[in-house]
């Protein structure tokens, strides 16, 4: 050998000094392989350090010659005799090491492709999953606010403090002026009882509020969404987000206008309020970023607002919304709504900033203190109105898409736990093949620190592969993701993959390196030579308990799998349940659309009756148009209600309230809503004639303990005095949610009550949507300046109220079939392994008589064992932590043998 060798063949040498024992063909050819690598991996370290390629050959050869080579030469003689103890002082660790693990860890990883493939498999599934979830759940409930001192921010709300009830803010007023009032930050999983949840404020208490607090820097209402109009020269009308929000608002979240300057207290006076604030998209998109938009005015709503300022490109509010605000102007309450005793409103949202050294608790306190005063100056006007106070996160997310959140990610952590014992399983499987090799190397003078070093490398390079794989998949899921989840979700346009997915991700593949590399680990630091080279060693104490160790993971991944399974069987049976309620309409084959004009505060509302009946009449004549029809002020899952009470002769009623609804003719034709009795609205229904009305079935069961009604006169407490006759009774028609039971109602003739607004709806032969155009049309000449808003088909409104539902049903879904995979693969590598460490013993039983048949039940009884235990295991945990999905279920008890079935059979 020279100096220009480029790599020594040590197999020859290493025969030659074998030749002298009596060693098996194949075990020689084991034997020379495995020391033949050991002496390369040492060749190319003493490379690393400078040696040329002949000096660390000769060192190679020095080092693993003599008293080392002599010492395993013995030790293989007395094999049957003796174990041998891990020889030789310990290497120092250091990168040349390193770097000569890692590369023995990529070739053997080339050389084993099946084992490769599986691991990086199940790896990448789990770790894509799982970072795919964390990065929505991160999103939208664990990020702290995009703010100035974000802790410092809280959100009010009244009727839940401690002076006030805990039932909510009682019954709704009529809406406030400037159109219907969309929650802005309303969670789809906001749900009744949420404690994180705040109750809307009345103008008169927000005010009394900011005018009397002392624990705030500073305190700001927020009125709804308002929807805008922008009628650009020569162009279409198009509508625009705004909020109404006052002039601390700006204050509170310590925002600055990028542009311009913000509006002040001045600005919240009628005749002073027309000023605007551009949000930076919206700027962009409508003005192409010119900064010579401030001082100009915009035609918005059929008056002038002069553009103050245009806000920074990091800024909205709720941060991260599907449907952020376009612009801001100021909420300016209406004279009613500043003093006592008038109408009462119920719509704003308040948010503040805790002044530096006050806690939330002192600040609960404190505004506790002002909500009794005022109602102690306003006896049986503000009776049990009392105040709370929440972070604004906590707000913003709400307690139950919180644990929505946190239970998918538990869900995803089960399957990565899944993923995590399966390739466990699969390193034992491997660490016995290469038990010899650590064994070996031992006897040349490995330290136990050096055998770990190299099972750990090769496990961080499977588990950094397999992580770089499930980014690779989590990257179009959490696209996935986002697009399924609500719009109306908190941060929902946040979600997706940054530097803090990155970094679970990166903390995920070590951790599955380490949980892989444990039980593998150890076993090369206690390899001994003697074990692992003799053939009747197969069945000793070290095999079973390597046995015993992968059988308990198995039944730990059946376990799992189980968990994750009889959830997503009650997640089905909920979305099942919901699916199968009567909504009370059909949703088939129906457009729906509002038209709502928007108006100056303080001008008069027009009466739209003579325009609403020409769109319909003129929609009704068009092509595959079998209905057309009008509602006010809202229409089945459009909640907008109007609420009042009946007065029904020799009878007496408290607290009663019913929801009004001003419709067409057609409109119980076209939504297809049941005739319990009398008949349906007619053209004959006029101003000017019998005035009539229609209830719905939970009306007459208020009010007539479930009698026919018609033909009877009843009145309205806020009708004037006037009778109306009832000529119909209909079925009941879910207003807000399909998992709410239905509001009272009663339907008044469109013709015979004032409207200022509504939705349209055509019900068609084909799809709606190709309606849309000509609809569009015929608006836009019987009102020109009024565009289409909420368009939208009434199949999609009822597939976004359950849209949760949905997606959990099809993640858990997901998770428990890719758990039940996983563990089946784990499952299969168990009985393969414990076939082959049973081969002799097979063949022994199979020469004394043993039928095939007879091996192969025995086989089948340890798989059996293994998953009945799994099934048990499984079983006692999902009956144990099934009341913490109790709050996600709808008609269906956490503990339903049904989903257990489905489970054990599916399992």
């Amino acid at each position: 050998m020279t100096d220009i060798d480029p790599k020594p063949d040590w197999r020859a040498d290493i025969r030659a000094r074998l030749a002298t024992l009596s060693i098996a063909p194949s075990r020689e050819a084991e034997i020379v392989e495995e020391l033949a690598q050991h002496l390369d991996d040492r060749w190319y370290e003493l490379m690393a350090r400078g040696e040329t390629p002949g000096d660390a050959a000769r060192i190679a050869r020095t080092e693993f010659s003599g008293a080392r080579l002599t010492a395993l030469l013995g030790s293989l003689r007395q094999a049957q005799a003796r174990e041998l103890p891990p020889p030789g002082p310990a290497r120092a660790f250091s990168l040349d090491s390193v770097a000569v693990d890692l590369r023995h860890a990529i070739r053997a990883l080339v050389a084993t492709p099946s084992f490769t493939i599986g691991a990086l498999l199940v790896l990448a599934l789990g770790t894509g999953a799982t970072t795919a979830i964390f990065s929505v759940v991160d999103a939208v409930s664990l990020r702290p606010l995009p703010f100035s001192d974000p802790d410092r921010l809280v959100a009010l709300g009244e009727g839940t403090g401690p002076t006030g009830p805990s039932g909510g803010p009682g019954k709704p007023g009529p809406p406030p002026p400037g159109g219907p009032k969309t929650p802005i930050a309303a969670m789809p999983s906001a749900k009744p009882g949420d404690p994180d949840v705040l109750s809307r404020i009345q103008p008169q208490n927000y005010l009394d509020w900011a005018a009397q607090q002392q624990v705030f820097e500073s305190i700001a209402a927020i009125g709804d969404t308002d929807e805008f109009t922008i009628q650009p020269a020569g162009g279409e009308p198009r509508v625009i987000a705004a909020h109404r929000v006052t002039a601390s608002f700006f204050d509170v979240l310590r925002a600055r206008p990028l542009l311009g300057r913000l509006f002040t207290v001045r600005n919240e006076l009628t005749g002073n309020d027309h000023v605007v604030v551009l949000s930076h998209a919206f700027w962009t998109r409508q003005f192409g970023g010119d900064p010579s938009i401030v001082g100009r005015t915009l035609p918005l709503n059929s008056g002038g607002y002069d553009v103050v300022g245009v806000m920074p490109p990091d800024f909205g509010y709720p941060p991260g919304a599907a449907q952020p605000a376009d612009l801001w102007v100021p909420w300016v309450p209406a004279q009613q709504e500043r003093v006592r005793g008038g109408p009462r409103t119920i719509y704003l949202q308040s948010i503040a900033r805790l002044k530096a050294d006050v806690s939330l608790a002192e600040a609960q306190a404190a505004m506790s203190q002002v909500a009794a005063a005022i109602e102690a100056a306003n006896p049986g006007i503000n009776t049990g109105r009392g105040v709370a106070i929440r972070p604004l996160r906590d707000h913003l997310v709400g307690g139950s898409t919180r644990s929505w959140m946190l239970m998918l990610l538990a869900a995803v952590g089960l399957v990565l736990l899944i993923a995590c014992a399966n390739v466990a399983n699969l390193w034992l499987a491997r660490a016995s093949v290469q038990q010899r090799d650590a064994a070996i190397r031992a006897a040349l003078g490995a330290s136990r620190g050096r055998l770990v070093q190299r099972v750990i490398v090769e496990s961080v390079v499977v588990s950094a592969a397999g992580t770089i794989l499930g980014l690779l998949l989590a990257w179009p899921a959490v696209r996935l993701l986002a697009s399924a989840m609500p719009d109306s979700l908190a941060r929902v346009a946040s979600i997706g993959l940054d530097v803090r997915a990155l970094a679970v991700a990166a903390a995920l593949a070590l951790a599955t390196a380490a949980i892989a590399a444990i039980l593998p680990a150890m076993q090369a630091a206690g390899s001994v030579l003697s074990s692992v080279l003799n053939e009747n060693s197969r069945g000793g104490g070290t095999g079973r308990a390597r046995r015993r160790a992968r059988g308990l993971l198995v039944v730990a991944e059946v376990a799992l799998a189980v968990v994750l399974l009889v959830g997503a069987a009650l997640f089905i049976g909920s979305f099942v349940n919901v699916m199968r309620l009567d909504p009370g309409f059909r949703s088939d084959h129906v457009l729906t659309a509002q038209v709502f004009p928007r108006t100056t505060p303080g001008s008069p509302s027009p009466d739209l009756r003579p325009e609403f009946a020409e769109i319909v009449n003129r929609a009704r004549q068009l092509p595959g148009v079998v209905e057309a029809a009008a509602g006010s002020p809202g229409i089945p899952l459009r909640i907008n209600l109007r609420i009042d009470a009946l007065r029904v002769p020799g009878r007496a009623f408290t607290e009663t309230t019913v929801s009004i609804k001003v419709v067409t003719p057609a409109y119980h034709r076209a939504l297809a809503i049941p005739l319990r009795s009398g008949r349906y609205f007619s053209e004959e229904d006029r101003d000017g004639g019998e005035a009539v009305m229609i209830l719905s079935d939970s009306a007459v069961r208020l009010y007539f303990g479930g009698s026919d009604p018609v033909g009877r006169m009843i009145g309205l407490v806020g009708g004037g005095g006037i009778e109306r006759r009832i000529v119909g009774v209909v079925a009941d028609a879910r207003q807000s949610s399909l998992e709410v039971s239905p509001h009272p109602e009663i339907y008044l003739p469109m013709s015979q009550s004032p409207t200022r607004a509504g939705y349209l709806l055509l019900r068609t032969t084909g799809d709606p949507a190709d309606a849309l155009s000509s609809l569009r049309t015929i608006v836009s000449q019987v009102l020109p300046r009024e565009p289409l808003r909420s368009i939208a088909r009434m199949d999609d409104l009822i597939a976004a109220q359950t849209v949760e539902r949905r997606l959990n049903m099809l993640v858990l879904s997901l998770f428990g079939m890719l758990g039940l995979v996983i563990a089946a693969v784990g499952l299969f590598g168990a009985l393969a392994y414990l076939v082959s460490q049973q081969t002799r013993e097979i063949g022994i039983r199979m020469a004394l008589g043993a039928t095939r048949g007879r091996v192969m039940a025995s086989v089948l009884r340890q798989a059996g064992g293994l998953v009945v235990a799994g099934l048990a295991l499984g079983g006692v945990a999902a009956w144990w932590t099934s009341n913490l999905a109790s709050r996600f279920l709808f008609g269906l008890d956490p503990r339903d043998p049904r989903a257990y079935v489905v489970a054990m059979a599916t399992t």
